[in-house]
């Protein structure tokens, strides 16, 4: 097992500030957490391979030496595991030859037996070997041609390369998701530490020993977890990589869209990762206070159904409905604004019109990492906005002459439940697939995908949350769910800003506030509980 002793206490708007000494200069870093992060916290990066925000600590690469003044004179000490104490001095490369040199000599240990894959690794352009070898590296190789290299991993997994030379593993299946690259291993185990302190399930370790240490899955093993794919995350090389994503698309080719994974109620943070009107991946956005770093499979994978079964875009003309009582049902995927808009077409209809959210799918427990279990992702917001839950309506459907669904997949989730609502004469479905739902409709009309919209949403832990829309809509005459909506309430709203404003006329928590207000982690409201 690796060595590590704590999780990393990260600093806070609340810490407390101590005055410590940088290269003979007086500063006030957060006194509750470690060098590392306390450096970090006045603008002074370290180098770092193993050290994680968010896993134990093990201090095992080195990377980040520092010089600390103590009772024996200087000596070097790594600052992932330093706590801060008050006057302390600490030495850095700027005044310090020998923490230049100490992290030069250990970039250079890491490198000696790394390959030179960079050409071809898909970590290239965000690996965090090539960023320290350029602020602490820059070697000239020392290595004898006549020795080669001596590259790491499994036994069973070494071969004779076409120049005769002993290589490592190449691409070793570890399971359904992920495959792993023995020779560019650096032995951080930050994947090790990942699946035991968080997925708790310890599915990889470090075999063998020294030079001769590499990763793997205990025998018989297949690493296959909920949350595997964020080793692959951790991964500082391109050692531990993703089946869909590998050799798909280089990373600086790629823009980032910031927004919400809107399957479940607490609305982890992700980036859209995505070129030539294609997302290609996606990835989790750092928020302490929501899912951290870490994202899981489910969220991660659905991307890749984002753009088939759409529904086409159709002209939006005002809909003609009955004399009878009109049933609006919201998705859980619906945003803010949707809801606004749905409220307001609801007022457009007077008092036979009822307002209902949610879905007919259960409820599950919260995983205790990136997801609640509750596939309502805008439940909070639903309350907020005065929506009945939707098992209320199943429970009365009978009374209803029409019934308007916004992304809201009744016949999907429950077709036994959802045979009730056959008997309802008209049926229209807004939908950003051709769903069962719309196969059950009397009109369909074609929506955007909460991917492609701008908006906001409220998470399990009451914070507001700002969607961005990606620029990967498959057919631009389609409409974001609140343009349609408003333009059936008789005044179209042509932006998510115009949106937003309605939604403050009706929660008076979000009232006067913009999306500019809205930090990138959120905005807490009051009686929050994060």
């Amino acid at each position: 097992m690796s060595n590590y002793y704590n999780m990393p206490k990260l600093p806070t708007e609340n810490s407390p500030k101590v005055e410590i000494f940088v290269d003979d200069k007086p500063v006030m870093v957060p006194g509750d957490t470690n060098l590392l992060e306390a450096l970090k916290a006045v603008g002074i990066e370290t180098p770092h391979v193993c050290y994680h925000p968010y896993l134990p600590v093990s201090g095992n690469c080195r990377q980040c030496l520092v010089e600390q003044e103590g009772p024996r004179g200087r000596m070097l000490v790594i600052a992932c595991y330093t706590p801060v104490a008050p006057g302390m001095k600490i030495y850095t490369p700027a005044s310090s030859a020998r923490v230049k040199n100490a992290r030069k000599a250990t970039q250079e240990f890491m490198l000696v037996n790394h390959p030179l894959d960079c050409p071809i690794c898909d970590k290239a352009g965000e690996c965090t070997l090539q960023e320290n070898y350029m602020e602490a590296g820059q070697n000239e190789s020392r290595m004898r041609p006549e020795y080669g290299k001596n590259y790491h991993g499994n036994p069973a997994h070494q071969f004779i390369d076409a120049k005769g030379q002993l290589r490592g593993g190449k691409h070793v299946d570890l399971g359904p998701r992920v495959l792993l690259d023995e020779e560019r291993c650096v032995q951080c185990d930050r994947c090790v530490r990942f699946m035991r302190s968080i997925a708790k399930d310890e599915q990889l370790q470090l075999a063998g020993r020294a030079d001769h240490t590499y990763i793997t899955t205990f025998p018989g093993e297949k690493l296959d977890h909920e949350y595997d794919l964020c080793v692959t995350d951790v991964c500082p090389v391109g050692a531990m990589t993703a089946k869909y994503f590998r050799f798909q698309k280089r990373v600086w080719l790629l823009s980032h869209t910031p927004t919400i994974s809107m399957d479940d109620s607490l609305g982890a943070n992700i980036w859209l990762d995505h070129a030539d009107g294609h997302i290609y991946r996606v990835m989790p956005r750092c928020n302490p206070e929501v899912n951290r770093s870490w994202l899981s499979n489910t969220s991660r994978l659905a991307f890749q159904n984002f753009d088939k079964n759409r529904l086409p875009a159709m002209d939006v003309h005002k809909v003609t409905l009955g004399k009878g009582k009109v049933a609006l049902v919201a998705g859980g995927s619906c945003t803010m604004e949707d809801l606004a808009a749905l409220r307001m077409f609801k007022e457009s209809l007077g008092d036979r019109a009822e307002l209902f959210g949610g879905s007919l799918l259960k409820v599950g427990k919260p995983d205790g990492i990136a997801m609640s279990g509750d596939p309502v992702a805008n439940r909070a917001g639903m309350k907020l906005m005065g929506y009945a839950d939707v098992s209320e309506f199943m429970k009365r459907a009978s009374e209803f002459e029409s019934l308007i669904t916004v992304n809201a997949n009744l016949f999907g989730e429950d077709s036994a439940a959802a045979k009730v609502l056959e008997k309802i004469n008209t049926r229209i479905a807004l939908s950003a697939f051709d769903d069962e739902t719309v196969k059950e409709a009397t009109i369909a009309i074609g929506v955007r995908h909460w991917s492609e919209v701008q908006g906001t949403m409220v998470n399990s832990l009451n914070i507001l949350q700002k969607l961005n829309a990606c620029p990967v809509c498959p057919d631009e005459n389609l409409w974001a769910p609140y343009a349609v909506l408003s333009h059936m309430a008789g005044t179209k709203f042509e932006t998510a800003a115009e949106a937003f404003k309605k939604v403050g006329e009706y929660v008076p928590a979000l009232a006067g506030l913009t999306y500019d207000a809205i930090k990138s982690t959120g905005k807490l409201l009051e009686g929050g509980e994060a």
